[in-house]
């Protein structure tokens, strides 16, 4: 028998919306090392940018850099500045660091899970 996938309703897809809006803003700071982990030498603007045109919704810059300075204090990601552009741009990476952190968020993630 063949089955066919249940069509998504427009109330589950804005329910969908919803979760992945609570997610991201929950977990900000896996979600940049991510971005970066996936796109190494990406600013601030666009991790902002990115969220706005996957997932519709705006992550505010006074919640991007403050998140990018702490993370570059901790060692967890690495920052250059772009002088070839004007205004300098400053594009960022993870560090070993910065990998290390990831994996524990997978290790925390993966233990939560068991328990559902």
């Amino acid at each position: 028998m063949i089955r066919l996938k249940k069509r998504k309703t427009n109330e589950n897809i804005e329910e969908e919306i919803k979760i992945s809006k609570r997610w991201i803003r929950s977990f900000t700071e896996l979600y940049a090392l991510l971005f970066f982990k996936a796109n190494p030498d990406s600013s601030g603007y666009d991790i902002c940018k990115f969220v706005e045109s996957e997932y519709g919704f705006k992550i505010s810059y006074s919640r991007i850099y403050p998140l990018l300075n702490e993370l570059e204090r901790k060692g967890i990601i690495s920052v250059k500045e772009e002088v070839s552009k004007y205004p300098p741009k400053k594009v960022y990476r993870l560090t070993s660091r910065g990998i290390r952190k990831i994996n524990q968020y997978r290790d925390v993630f993966l233990r939560f899970l068991e328990e559902i």
